[in-house]
């Protein structure tokens, strides 16, 4: 599923990036495999992000590139 799926107040891993965001992405620390979390779902398409400590506003656009899992799913451990 696509980050902009994600449901608020869930962690999830990143299994991968595509898209033209890509660079960006990944220049902000979303990276394959890094633990974030949605703080907020906005109406108007922005998502709130914890991301590495940080929080991080991304649009929809954005959002849509960044694959994830749920980190129970993934079996990761917090």
């Amino acid at each position: 599923m696509t980050l902009y799926e994600a449901k608020q107040d869930t962690t999830y891993i990143i299994k991968s990036i595509s898209g033209i965001h890509r660079n960006r992405l990944s220049e902000l620390g979303f990276n394959p495999g890094c633990k974030i979390k949605v703080t907020n779902k906005h109406h108007n398409g922005l998502l709130v992000i914890n991301c590495r400590e940080s929080q991080i506003a991304l649009r929809k656009q954005e959002a849509e590139c960044i694959q994830i899992e749920d980190i129970n799913v993934s079996g990761q451990k917090l």
